[in-house]
């Protein structure tokens, strides 16, 4: 269930919950009361009962302005006009306003194909400028739609005011507008606010969740809670708004609810402060501070307008977060955790839906607060990053230095480097910082609130880049470790390992540290080295750095008697293992022997039988082989070979398949065979881990091999093979102008391509676009010195 509202001095806790939620509460058997007005409303008007009352005038009089919907509104539009106007507005006004679709909701088709409209307002809306970029967004929670009308009436008073030089607040709104690009989406949740009608006209039956009737402010990404902290896959809603904001930068937002009247900031997951809180504080107090007293005027002299009084309170309308009540998967600590916004939540009206006659007196209410709020977002630090050699943007880290934490900081965007930071009054020192870039520290940059500060262009000089050292690895187990190292200066690594004593190194690119090397053979000892990637600048490898795998501890299983029944071949591909003689206990490690031929990767058909031998009479007895395919200790249920229930069949014989990467994996690894008794037919061994009465335990070691790949003599570290990943063609750096064969293999061994080049400039180029996606081998074959080398690649 969410948490709608909290009462600290009743104790009264309000909720919203979908009927699964609410069965689940009822086994509780906690006393409760549903409120009707909680979950109906009165006192609604649409617009298209406004429409159908004005038509004839519109159609007398057609010089009338093409706008669906009449402003101040006082009338809940419905979903059809809505989405007019938002077109209107840009239709009319292009010079400064554009509608943005920034997705659809999870009705989809089924609910009317309802959109997220957003307009973009600016002075120069189709040209992209270093300005800070600000937001609005309203009724995620679709039954508290108060700020669905005030933001149209927002976006209708920024046109008009900016578009006519006599209005009284054109200068304050054309520097707005001119100076930032303003966001508005009046409506983030449709389905919600249009629940219940199929023709998308009323909103007397609005509900809070959305189509799939899930909570959306709930629902998105949490740095306390982590991933889908409701439990719920990432709604449509809630993805459009996630990729909104991995493709912009907004400085400052505000998303508005209803049920209560106050100001909400960060953070709602945790009761820490945010770093900023005196700024947030002082604009949430100065937006409580502008509706009170417009509320307060003439002629509505309404004294109790936005002052709720919440938790640790310091003025009446503003709240902090979890002191209020805490929030898991909200939008708002999404934004100022992930996305560096600050963005808070603002509660507009007691009553979620409110009388439509009510509407205006909240557009008066509130007018001067939306204004005041986005201005806020010019204020503060503002400059420009960039490369103090090529003189190009960058993308930057702007901490301020023992003020910043939990992700406060801001960050410069491309394609200009612009950033801006608003921040409270004080003196900050202000580091800027770029990967491979030596950062820059301005020291005590003094500012004051309502102050924009423009700290000009700021020159980053590219570092030098140099090899990791300090290799090191923790965590090691029997096919895997941790690999670490430290590098001043780096964006990304390459990353090679290899058996102690092999000539051939596993190279992976791309890499961050720390890594994990899987897929290591248990008790071997191998090396890693590491290189330092800066752009497109790269260094040597480092020296190399040692590690011993841990042998496995696989699982015990025996036998307790031998005395009647036992194990006395075990044979592959024709090669056995005869112990009729030599069994002594009820389990037997052969592991230690050579005893079978290597078995292929990837490969079909191969023999395996099992021989059963009695003291006396036969017994009827279940057989099990598991092979330990991918190495990781356990027997798995996919990684049985021999499943025979319980018969006197003296020999049971099968056959059985070798899997393929990354299911299998090369080198040796541990069989199993358990013969055990049961006193009736028809019975299976089915657990690799068992103590048994009678019968016998063998484990074996097995060697898997690639047969299609040769031996690799020809140095890797002379071979360049990139991109890797690819996705059309491939290009091979060769370290000598020799002649070359170059084949490609896929996974099962099969010839792709086999061809000899002359690389008279070391440098070959494959067009492999034809392949389908997955992993690949190339072998480069140096044909004078008869040397090759083999690298795995991936196709996207």
């Amino acid at each position: 269930m969410s948490i709608v509202n909290f009462n600290p001095e009743t104790n009264m806790v309000k909720v919203w919950a979908n009927a699964e939620e609410f069965q689940k509460f009822q086994s509780y058997g906690i006393n409760f009361k549903v409120d009707d007005a909680d979950n109906s409303s009165t006192g609604v008007v649409m617009s298209n009962e406004i429409e159908m009352m004005q038509r004839s005038s519109e159609d007398t009089n057609p010089s009338l302005a093409p706008y669906t919907l009449s402003f101040p509104m006082t009338a809940y539009p419905t979903y059809a006009n809505y989405a007019s106007q938002m077109q209107a507005f840009e239709d009319n006004h292009p010079a400064i306003c554009e509608m943005i679709d920034i997705g659809g909701t999870a009705e989809g088709a089924s609910g009317g194909n309802k959109r997220l409209l957003f307009v973009k307002l600016s002075g120069n809306v189709s040209t992209s400028e270093a300005e800070p970029k600000v937001m609005y967004t309203s009724s995620m929670h679709g039954d508290e739609i108060t700020g669905y009308v005030m933001m149209l009436n927002l976006i209708d008073y920024f046109i008009t005011a900016y578009e006519d030089t006599g209005h009284p607040d054109h200068a304050r709104i054309q520097n707005l507008l001119d100076n930032s690009e303003v966001w508005i989406n009046p409506l983030a949740n449709p389905d919600g606010a249009y629940y219940n009608s199929a023709s998308n006209t009323s909103v007397t039956n609005a509900r809070r969740a959305n189509g799939n009737n899930v909570d959306i402010n709930r629902n998105f990404p949490d740095n306390v809670s982590g991933p889908h902290p409701d439990g719920n896959s990432y709604q449509a809603e809630t993805i459009s708004f996630m990729t909104l904001a991995d493709n912009n930068h907004f400085v400052l937002a505000a998303n508005f609810h209803g049920g209560t009247e106050v100001v909400n900031y960060p953070f709602d997951n945790t009761y820490t402060n945010h770093a900023d809180t005196d700024w947030f504080f002082l604009t949430g107090k100065e937006f409580a501070e502008n509706c009170q007293n417009d509320a307060a005027a003439a002629p509505y002299y309404n004294n109790g307008y936005m002052d709720a009084v919440y938790a640790n309170n310091m003025w009446p309308g503003v709240t902090e977060g979890a002191d209020w009540y805490q929030v898991f998967g909200g939008r708002q600590d999404f934004m100022n955790y992930y996305h560096q916004c600050k963005e808070i939540t603002i509660e507009l009206s007691n009553t979620k839906t409110p009388p439509a006659s009510q509407l205006d007196d909240h557009w008066d209410y509130t007018r001067e607060a939306l204004i005041e709020y986005l201005i806020q977002g010019t204020y503060g630090f503002r400059g420009i990053v960039k490369d103090a050699i090529s003189g190009d943007p960058l993308e930057a880290k702007i901490t301020l230095v023992g003020h910043d934490a939990i992700n406060s900081h801001t960050v410069s965007s491309l394609p200009f480097g612009d950033f801006y930071r608003p921040v409270y009054a004080g003196t900050y020192d202000i580091l800027i910082e770029v990967p491979c870039y030596q950062s820059v520290t301005l020291s005590s940059e003094t500012i004051a609130n309502y102050q924009t500060k423009d700290l000009g262009e700021i020159f980053l000089t590219p570092a030098t880049v140099s090899a990791p050292t300090s290799l090191n690895t923790s965590g090691t187990d029997a096919n895997s470790t941790n690999a670490t190292w430290s590098a001043t200066t780096a964006d990304s690594f390459d990353i090679r390992y290899r058996e102690v004593g092999s000539s051939t190194w596993i190279e992976v690119t791309g890499v961050s540290n720390p890594y994990q090397i899987t897929g290591l053979n248990s008790e071997t000892t191998y090396e890693f080295q590491v290189r330092s990637y800066c752009g497109a600048n790269s260094t040597s490898y480092s020296s190399s750095q040692q590690f011993t795998t841990l042998a496995f501890s696989y699982c015990d299983a025996q036998g307790n008697s031998v005395a009647d029944e036992y194990i006395s071949n075990v044979s592959i591909n024709g090669f056995g293992n005869n112990t009729q003689s030599s069994t002594a206990s009820g389990y037997s490690d052969y592991t230690s022997l050579s005893v079978f031929p290597d078995l292929d990767l990837n490969s079909a058909g191969n023999s395996i039988s099992v021989t059963k031998h009695w003291t006396g009479s036969s017994y009827r007895e279940a057989v099990s082989v598991w092979i330990d395919f991918n190495h990781d200790g356990t027997f798995d249920t996919s990684e049985r070979i021999v499943y025979s229930s319980s018969t006197t069949t003296a020999t049971v014989n099968g056959t059985f398949s070798v899997p393929n990467t990354p299911t299998a994996q090369l080198g040796s690894t541990r069989m199993r065979v358990i013969m055990k008794y049961y006193s009736n037919a028809g019975n299976y061994a089915n657990d690799p881990c068992e103590t048994f009465s009678y019968g016998e335990v063998e484990d074996y070691s097995v060697n898997i091999v690639d047969s299609t790949l040769g031996i690799e003599n020809l140095d890797v570290n002379t071979v360049r093979i990139f991109p890797n990943p690819f996705k059309n063609s491939i290009t091979i750096k060769t370290p000598t102008q020799n002649n070359y064969g170059v084949e490609v293999f896929d996974v099962s061994g099969r010839v792709i391509l086999n061809q000899k080049y002359s690389t008279g400039n070391g440098t070959i180029n494959l067009n492999l676009g034809t392949l389908s996606q997955g992993a690949y081998f190339i072998k480069v074959t140096d044909l004078e010195s008869h040397s090759s080398v083999t690298k795995q690649v991936i196709k996207q």
